[in-house]
């Protein structure tokens, strides 16, 4: 018996060691220094692969970076489809090149942020390898990356992160937070295959951020990531229903959205986390904002983003960028009203012309 115990022993260390770690939510933090008009650009469904013209792709995108001129850019997944680790490595050099440039031409600081789609996982290389190429840009002088990941963390998803945008002269004065979500991939349905959902344990982990992270909680919460929510279907139909859309929305929502295999009260759980506002992408021809009325009588925003390049289905029209101009002494009212979306959120279109076929 005590040698059947002694040559089990050494395996007790490894079994141990292979346990996931459990990071606290402020240690996911990062943050920026807000001012008035702090410009984001949400660039969507990139889908660069192996066989992308490149020159002509970049092209495009950094036109439409500089033409914003942001201080934040955040990709909001499907940036990569049938990509090799090459192809990874420059992409990502490409944004930091960009916030390089326009952090030296604005004399204020330019950062990217990234998260996940459906397609990014489909290239030559592990799907944690697009973490470890985004990592090399957060970690070292001249970089401009705005990312956070454990890999030996307990969460689901490569980017469970938050970007909180402080007070100039107080750090602790939170005036937005941005949720940097991974929607995850594909659910196997065994005769087909089904959109993810955000994982249980994120949805814990968004809301653990919200009691936890910071004492202040008087700020407006918004999201990034890439597959929608099944609310957004219900938010479509309240906008083509209404007696004058521009009262609730405005874009375009005419493609067939892509949703989750179910509703595992995703939104519920992050309107928890005082999250007020989601941007996602997915979708390449849908585009815009609505108010969305939930059950509860409660508003958010629901924002679908613009297409970013030619990549994959596309329409040649819907082709540009979001821009969403974040204003200082904004209530979450004041933010949830057409009046700030029709003057601060920005679906910019037409981008694709000159495009090499």
């Amino acid at each position: 018996m005590k040698k059947s115990i002694l040559k089990t022993l050494p395996l007790i260390p490894l079994l141990i060691g292979c346990a996931p770690s459990v990071h606290e939510a402020n240690e996911y933090r990062l943050t920026m220094q807000f001012h008035d008009d702090f410009k984001i650009i949400q660039i969507a469904d990139l889908h660069f692969g192996i066989e992308s013209d490149l020159e002509s792709q970049f092209e495009v995108v950094g036109n439409s970076i500089k033409e914003a001129n942001p201080d934040l850019i955040v990709l909001t997944g499907d940036n990569f489809m049938y990509a090799s680790k090459k192809l990874v490595d420059t992409t990502f050099n490409f944004f930091n090149e960009t916030c390089k440039e326009l952090t030296s031409k604005n004399n204020r600081l330019t950062k990217f942020a990234v998260t996940y789609g459906n397609h990014d996982n489909q290239g030559d290389y592990s799907r944690y390898y697009l973490n470890q190429s985004v990592s090399n840009f957060a970690t070292k002088e001249d970089k401009y990356a705005a990312f956070v990941d454990y890999q030996d963390d307990h969460l689901f998803g490569f980017t469970n992160y938050f970007i909180d945008l402080v007070d100039e002269t107080n750090k602790d004065d939170v005036l937005y937070r941005l949720h940097i979500i991974d929607s995850n991939t594909y659910h196997h349905l065994g005769f087909k295959y089904g959109y993810d959902v955000i994982r249980e344990e994120q949805l814990e982990h968004a809301n653990k951020i919200y009691n936890t992270a910071t004492l202040d909680k008087d700020y407006i919460g918004l999201a990034f990531f890439h597959i929608p929510f099944i609310q957004y279907k219900e938010a479509v139909e309240q906008f083509y229903a209404s007696e004058d859309s521009s009262e609730v929305g405005q874009g375009s929502f005419l493609d067939k959205s892509h949703f989750p295999y179910y509703d595992n009260g995703s939104y519920d759980k992050l309107k928890s986390a005082n999250i007020i506002g989601y941007f996602v992408g997915h979708d390449h021809k849908n585009y815009g904002d609505i108010l969305y009325q939930d059950k509860d009588g409660d508003t958010s925003l629901l924002s679908y983003g613009v297409k970013s390049t030619n990549q994959l289905y596309h329409d040649e029209e819907t082709i540009g960028y979001k821009l969403i101009n974040l204003k200082k002494d904004m209530t979450k009212d004041k933010f949830l009203s057409m009046d700030n979306i029709s003057n601060n959120i920005s679906n910019v279109r037409g981008k694709g012309e000159g495009y090499v076929k």
